[in-house]
């Protein structure tokens, strides 16, 4: 668990090198381990049709023959920057992208794009679905960098045309928030203290236009709030990456990016003080509202945070606050089961796998590796720590340092702990499996 002092949660421990170099590099969150059920991720369906297997394929092989001719034909007529292209590159680029054929795709949205800025202007709106179609590709492809290049055009383009309070920006806040999250996850590039802090920027103005312009009931604000504890959290767990922003660069870029944004800007990013603000503000959403369990849950998401970083005294109140109003709801009972019947990892809007080591990464996701699983049993403290780890899972040669890795990483995780009566317990034996990328 965390360090007593807002902010200082350790970072976990550097994996250690296994045979052959393959050491663990990203270990995903805890699922429970159900008797008669199969421990299963929310990502883990059916695996993607291929495009070859989709009924539509052949149509879409006769429509990309239709589009290509029709091209030529307009190139013949009217030359290569004919304003007729824009649509025919960026329709026949979409075909492509359907088609599982990103290359093509990406060479015919390049070619939109540029004739679209040749005959509407370098900072044309018209743009933005063919540079929103050539992210995607770029991401399928797994070029991050070349996605981060664009996700930023994407960016400036909408920024300039829009202004900093236009309702429009809302989304384009919002996923700009989620690019910057997704690369410091995968570890994009040097500045990932910068990611973090550009990403509870974006996440904060969103929110704070959601409430300016469509009120605190709009159904964007409750999760734009979590997207901001979100990047609280990540800033907490990661300090040694806030040295960045003290770089005379990186300071002067998001205290340009603040203003751009009308943002308030800090020289250091908020951890527990801005999760625990936002936490506190869905709780107040929901005091507001007649629902009772979205209350009580809202208020065990708050006492967590406070768990997280070991003001237990806190956590215990609020804990017990959510139990009394569960205990006198008729419909209670259920909610109260699922909160608190059974350890739960915590924070619960923190369900991204983490990235092993300090610093930076490569930056190439986890498309590229391999994956497994470790199941283990330990106690949970009524404090939330972990204890007396052991692994079920068969170990041998080849896997046993990479589980001892993954069972390490279990002591720095903190559980919401078992409720009686509104009272946090230490329980014993509890099974979950862990899934881990080497």
């Amino acid at each position: 668990p965390a360090a007593a002092a807002a902010g200082d949660q350790p970072v976990e421990a550097e994996p250690a090198e296994t045979e052959g170099g393959s050491r663990v590099l990203y270990v995903d969150f805890p699922i429970p381990i159900i008797e008669g059920q199969d421990p299963i991720y929310p990502d883990q369906g059916a695996p993607a049709q291929s495009p070859e297997d989709d009924p539509a394929f052949s149509e879409r092989s006769l429509a990309i023959e239709e589009y290509s001719t029709a091209v030529a034909t307009t190139e013949t007529a009217g030359g290569a920057w004919d304003v007729s292209l824009v649509e025919q590159l960026a329709a026949l680029g979409e075909l492509h992208q359907a088609q599982g054929d990103h290359i093509a795709a990406l060479q015919s949205l390049d070619r939109a794009m540029h004739v679209s800025r040749i005959n509407s202007g370098l900072h044309t709106t018209d743009q933005i679905p063919i540079v929103e179609d050539m992210i995607e590709s770029y991401t399928t492809l797994g070029q991050w960098s070349d996605a981060d290049l664009y996700h930023d055009y994407l960016f400036y383009i909408q920024q300039r045309a829009y202004g900093p309070t236009d309702p429009r920006m809302i989304p384009v806040l919002e996923k700009m928030g989620q690019w910057n999250m997704q690369a410091f996850n995968i570890g994009l590039g040097e500045a990932l203290g910068i990611r973090l802090s550009t990403a509870q920027l974006m996440f904060n103005a969103a929110a704070r236009l959601v409430e300016f312009h469509f009120g605190k009931d709009d159904e964007r604000y409750v999760p734009y709030l979590n997207n901001v504890v979100q990047t609280s959290y990540q800033i907490s767990r990661n300090p040694q990456l806030l040295n960045q922003v003290d770089n005379t660069e990186f300071r002067t870029s998001q205290e340009l990016l603040a203003q751009l944004l009308n943002e308030r800007y800090s020289t250091e990013p908020a951890g527990f003080s801005a999760g625990e603000g936002a936490l506190r503000e869905i709780v107040t959403h929901y005091e507001q509202g007649e629902d009772v369990n979205l209350l009580a849950e809202a208020l065990t998401n708050l006492a967590d945070w406070y768990l997280i970083y070991e003001q237990r005294r806190r956590a215990g109140e609020v804990y017990q606050t959510a139990w009394n109003l569960l205990a006198v709801q008729e419909d209670g009972a259920a909610t109260r089961k699922k909160l608190f019947g059974t350890v739960v990892p915590i924070p619960v809007i923190d369900r991204q796998p983490r990235r092993m080591g300090r610093g930076s990464a490569k930056g190439e996701g986890r498309a590229s590796l391999r994956v497994d699983y470790a199941d283990l049993m330990f106690t949970v403290t009524r404090n939330g720590s972990v204890r007396s780890v052991q692994v079920l899972s068969d170990e041998n040669e080849d896997n046993i340092i990479r589980i001892g890795n993954v069972s390490r990483t279990m002591r720095d995780l903190t559980f919401r702990p078992i409720l009686v009566d509104g009272v946090p317990v230490t329980t014993e034996g509890n099974r979950f499996r862990v899934r881990y990328w080497y």
